[in-house]
């Protein structure tokens, strides 16, 4: 099967169900953000902070182009990965994508205590925090839509997933 990838935005839930998925699969499973941290030696909100967004959006890049085919992995992508850098053709060709599709109403609910750990929404007032996910959804829909499955919540356990996998 090579590489499954979760897509989606941030507070989609993908690296919870990156580990229950590869628990359930065997696979192993990795996050782009984890990733990028070990590489970088600073959490991402530090290389936000410190080196800014095009620095970050570069390590992504610099991530997908190193990934070689491998076998029984899932990734879950960092929320914007996909947007940036022709990602998510890459991640097609290399892989089965899955799009966990969330409302942005839902979205704000899981993200909303989490604001000061998030770079791109530190310190957002609620409906800063709010308005901010409903216009970054409308750009990366399109994107976040190429994938090979569309996930909608209800469909977004580990059963589900693979079942959806094997159609």
């Amino acid at each position: 099967m090579s590489y499954i990838f979760l897509v989606g935005f941030m507070g989609a839930g993908k690296t919870t169900l990156a580990k229950k998925l590869a628990s359930k699969l065997g696979y192993t499973w990795q996050d782009t953000d984890q990733e990028i941290e070990k590489k970088e030696g600073m959490k991402v909100s530090e290389i936000f902070e410190v080196r800014g967004e095009a620095y970050f959006r570069a390590l992504e890049k610099q991530l997908v182009d190193e990934l070689i085919p491998h076998q029984n992995i899932i990734i879950a992508t960092g929320g914007g990965l996909p947007c940036f850098n022709d990602n998510m053709s890459k991640l097609n060709k290399l892989g089965t994508t899955i799009y966990l599709e969330r409302t942005p109403k839902e979205l704000f609910q899981r993200v909303k205590q989490a604001t000061n750990s998030r770079p791109l929404i530190a310190h957002k007032s609620d409906e800063e925090l709010l308005e901010y996910i409903e216009t970054t959804m409308e750009k990366r829909r399109e994107i976040y839509l190429q994938s090979t499955i569309i996930a909608d919540r209800f469909s977004q356990t580990p059963e589900k997933i693979i079942a959806l996998l094997q159609n």
